[in-house]
């Protein structure tokens, strides 16, 4: 079983970043067989802290594509 990360970044500065497509992609094109799509998480951003208190926003998302064993 082979596994892809991909997802997404999003900067107020840098703007809008998709990673992982192409290697999908590319599998995809080779014959791969996409078996399944999990839930990775999200990706947090530092935005300040306070003594023991930190605080973060949300910067993009990501997930796995899962493809089938060649």
């Amino acid at each position: 079983m082979a596994m892809v990360e991909v997802g997404i970044r999003i900067d107020l500065v840098k703007g809008v970043a998709f990673f992982g497509i192409e290697a999908v992609n590319q599998r995809i094109a080779a014959g791969g067989r996409v078996i399944e799509v999990r839930p990775a998480g999200a990706i947090l951003t530092k935005v300040g802290a306070e003594e023991d208190d930190e605080r973060v926003a949300l910067g993009g998302c990501q997930f796995h594509v899962v493809f089938e064993d060649a």
